[in-house]
């Protein structure tokens, strides 16, 4: 899954909407801010269940892997295993991050403890 960087027009504190949540944990890991990713992470709620679920749960996914947050992979890992057929956001017409599959696979590497999950 492509490790997407923030631009410089996101930054916490900005107006980032609905999606606060699940964005936040990862500008504040561009930044540098581990402990305040750590807590912004532990504050994030489920994705509601509409057609960017998938794609909430691999931002979700992508701070957990930065952070080694084994409890957050295993979550995301389980919501996201069923969708692995499927491109993340896609069904929003407005965004995809790619397909769902590289997500549940770098879950699994990290869980397992194997190789180095993919950062694509």
């Amino acid at each position: 899954m492509p490790a997407a960087r923030p631009t410089a027009a996101l930054r916490p504190g900005h107006r980032l909407g609905p999606y606060a949540p699940w964005t936040h944990p990862l500008l504040l890991l561009d930044q540098e801010h581990h402990t305040e990713a750590r807590d912004a992470l532990d504050a994030t709620p489920e994705p509601p269940r509409d057609l960017l679920q998938e794609a909430l749960w691999c931002r979700t996914a992508r701070a957990a892997l930065s952070l080694g947050d084994r409890r957050t992979m295993a979550r995301a890992h389980a919501a996201l295993t069923s969708a692995a057929n499927e491109l993340a956001g896609a069904g929003s017409g407005l965004l995809t991050l790619g397909p769902v599959s590289t997500c549940p696979n770098d879950l699994d590497t990290a869980l397992r403890g194997t190789a180095r999950p993919s950062g694509r």
